[in-house]
């Protein structure tokens, strides 16, 4: 299972990339620093979304082909799956868009570059296309996972870009300008789009209920992990700039980078979280396919498939939060020290599983 969610993962980095390389095209020299994105890291992005979004099309069929045949069951799901014929789609635009970059220097004409920005929005709209939400709805499915899709990959692809393909530190302060409130938006609209997404599948009352089951706890997890990458994006987007306009000397693209490292993990909890059931509902799914092992390991109380979760205070509880506290302090802290990105980043970590560990024990 876990090559699943390594696939799912790996997909949205790809779109990630894809989408930050077109997306800084348009941004003037004098706006950002000088940036070196290899055409070789283009191909081999559009090929990843073709690997990695088949994999949920090769699960379908791994679970129906021992009733019609393995070939019978591959026609099939391609042509009668929403996810089979979205897929098809992706591999015919993928191919195009495989031949468009080779072709032709979209890293040297903005033109060009539009045009390879519209392939991957497409791409785009052909995953949300596929979507468990867009199931569930006619349209509002559709145009808001594709919206929160697009927000994330916006977000964490300029950030991949910038931080991993910069050769200096030029214009650093000019680029917080406008990246800085374009992050904000990206955020507010990933956490709307989010909750909505989240309202399709349970009620916002049985969130912490939710945690019984494995899908719950891959929402907990991914809702946690969010934590220290806003630590991370207001020290680079405030505090950082603060410094260099004051002259001070700090590596920002170290910061960067781990930042980006950080929404990766977010992407992580993601893949894990779209390849669950949806608990639509909690007892049923409870009575039929069990707890989440995670949850069964962390309560000590006999397990009802009717049971609400509650929540209470105790000394293990109590000191996993002040912990979490201190690991949050900490990367405060490290930054004021000017110590390497890498201490943060761990402190970081730990913060999101102190929060975990006392969240577990808090549940009676």
């Amino acid at each position: 299972m876990i090559w699943v969610y390594i696939s799912e993962s790996l997909l949205y980095l790809c779109f990630s990339l894809l989408m930050g390389t077109f997306i800084i095209q348009f941004i003037p020299e004098r706006l950002k620093p000088t940036i070196h994105i290899p055409k070789r890291l283009v191909q081999l992005s559009v090929v990843g979304v073709v690997l990695f979004s088949v994999v949920p099309v090769i699960r379908v069929v791994l679970f129906l082909y021992e009733d019609i045949g393995l070939f019978s069951t591959m026609e099939s799901v391609l042509s009668g799956f929403e996810v089979g014929r979205a897929w098809n789609l992706t591999v015919i635009l993928a191919i195009f868009f495989y031949l468009f970059v080779s072709l032709f220097p979209v890293l040297k004409s903005k033109v060009l570059s539009g045009i390879a920005l519209a392939f991957t929005l497409i791409l785009l709209f052909a995953l949300g296309w596929a979507s468990h939400a867009a199931s569930l709805t006619e349209w509002s499915g559709f145009v808001v996972h594709s919206l929160h899709f697009l927000a994330v990959t916006v977000w964490i692809g300029i950030l991949l870009i910038v931080g991993w393909c910069s050769k200096d530190q030029k214009n650093w302060i000019s680029y917080l300008k406008w990246f800085t409130p374009l992050a904000i938006v990206c955020f507010l609209t990933i956490a709307g789009t989010g909750l909505f997404l989240m309202t399709l599948v349970i009620e916002v009352n049985d969130y912490a209920d939710a945690w019984t089951v494995p899908y719950g706890q891959a929402l907990l997890m991914k809702h946690l992990t969010i934590i220290p990458v806003l630590f991370f994006a207001f020290m680079n987007g405030f505090w950082i700039r603060r410094r260099l306009s004051r002259q001070e000397p700090i590596n920002p693209v170290a910061w960067l980078k781990f930042e980006s490292i950080l929404l990766f993990f977010t992407f992580v909890a993601t893949g894990v979280l779209g390849q669950q059931e949806p608990p639509h509902s909690i007892e049923i799914m409870l009575a039929g396919s069990g707890p989440s092992a995670l949850f069964d390991y962390f309560y000590l109380g006999v397990i009802d498939p009717a049971m609400s979760l509650h929540f209470s205070w105790n000394t293990l509880n109590v000191l996993f939060f002040i912990v979490a506290i201190i690991f949050m302090w900490l990367i405060i802290y490290s930054f004021k020290k000017k110590t390497a990105a890498v201490v943060p980043f761990f402190m970081g970590m730990f913060s999101v599983l102190s929060l975990y560990f006392g969240l577990m024990a808090s549940i009676q």
